[in-house]
């Protein structure tokens, strides 16, 4: 069991029987059983596809969404797991406030290393009462009540619109809190958009860990014998990836999948910018293992182009999975390379 999960396990014995209650980015652990002598209706909602899965399987009644369901009545007790940055946070708590009834209370757990420990002063905007309910396993458990707003909550009021110059195009990109490079081009998907622009790109293409759709926007932009396919876990980058496909008059198939697990398809072309990090820790090895089985879905003489960390070995991992592949571009902290089947 998680740290966070045993942090909540060990007060439930705090919460009073309740009508309906939502967890909302539960860890992927059995604790969300305990809850159930809690709440005659528990619903858990995730925002990450790897974890759904896995709670799902488990049979849990959980929801797969950028935002939790609105159809259903509000809930009595409402818990939050404290994400990896501030600005997902205060949306997330922006929409827990909205879901919650007047007489509910909204508990926030997270490790102290996260930031939980401030995160009192966010929820101080939302609530009028915070209380801290305990504090252990280098965890702490918040507990708010008495929202201090009644109104809808409006996820557009989070979203952000930049542009960006690709090629001979240009593309609005659409962005929320706690999709990877919130609001701004990030400079490893910067040098691999560059490695693209001398590159004449055709058939059926992947982006695999699409964020916002920055890199699968800018190929259906700029190359339109291209078919695209956008992959990610998050369920608020499949969103944007959507909106940014939407705003700029592209086509495109979004996916949801933990890594390639979903994929039913195989591709011309690979391109990825992969994450190296899983909730607020960084695995330098995560890339690699979500990519792992990458070349069964090549078809013969297919492409893998990824940008990655400069100090990480992706030349050993790729000779190990292709015969062929070469360094298309450098600087001080990327490297592109081009792979083939």
């Amino acid at each position: 069991m998680h740290a966070v999960s045993q942090i909540i396990d060990r007060n439930l014995l705090r919460a009073r029987p309740l009508q309906s209650c939502l967890w909302i980015n539960p860890e992927a652990d059995a604790n969300w059983q305990g809850l159930k002598t809690n709440c005659k209706t528990l619903k858990l909602f995730s925002q990450d596809h790897g974890a759904y899965s896995s709670l799902l399987e488990a049979g849990a009644d959980i929801e797969f969404s950028a935002f939790p369901s609105t159809a259903n009545k509000k809930h009595q007790w409402i818990i939050v797991n404290l994400p990896r940055q501030k600005a997902l946070l205060t949306m997330m708590l922006d929409c827990a406030a909205s879901l919650l009834s007047a007489d509910g209370a909204l508990w926030l757990a997270g490790e102290n290393k996260a930031g939980i420990k401030s995160a009192d002063k966010l929820l101080k905007l939302h609530f009028a009462q915070v209380t801290k309910l305990d504090n252990a396993r280098h965890c702490t458990l918040f507990e708010a009540s008495d929202s201090l707003s009644q109104q809808t909550f409006k996820p557009s009021a989070y979203r952000q619109t930049w542009q960006l110059e690709c090629n001979d195009a240009g593309i609005d990109v659409i962005s929320y809190p706690g999709v990877f490079a919130h609001g701004r081009l990030d400079p490893g998907t910067a040098l691999l958009l560059q490695a693209l622009a001398n590159m004449d790109l055709q058939g059926d293409v992947l982006d695999f860990a699409c964020g916002a759709g920055v890199i699968g926007a800018c190929i259906g932009a700029n190359h339109t014998h291209t078919r695209m396919t956008m992959l990610d876990s998050n369920a608020l980058a499949l969103k944007a990836s959507k909106e940014t496909l939407a705003v700029n008059h592209l086509q495109g198939n979004v996916l949801a999948s933990d890594g390639l697990s979903k994929l039913k398809e195989s591709y011309d072309i690979i391109v990825s910018n992969p994450p190296i990090h899983r909730g607020i820790k960084t695995d330098n090895l995560l890339s690699m293992r979500l990519l792992d089985t990458v070349h069964e879905y090549l078809k013969p003489g297919g492409l893998l182009i990824l940008v990655t960390n400069i100090h990480l070995p992706y030349e050993n991992w790729l000779s190990r999975k292709f015969k062929r592949f070469r360094q298309l571009l450098v600087n001080d902290s990327y490297k592109v390379f081009v792979a083939k089947k």
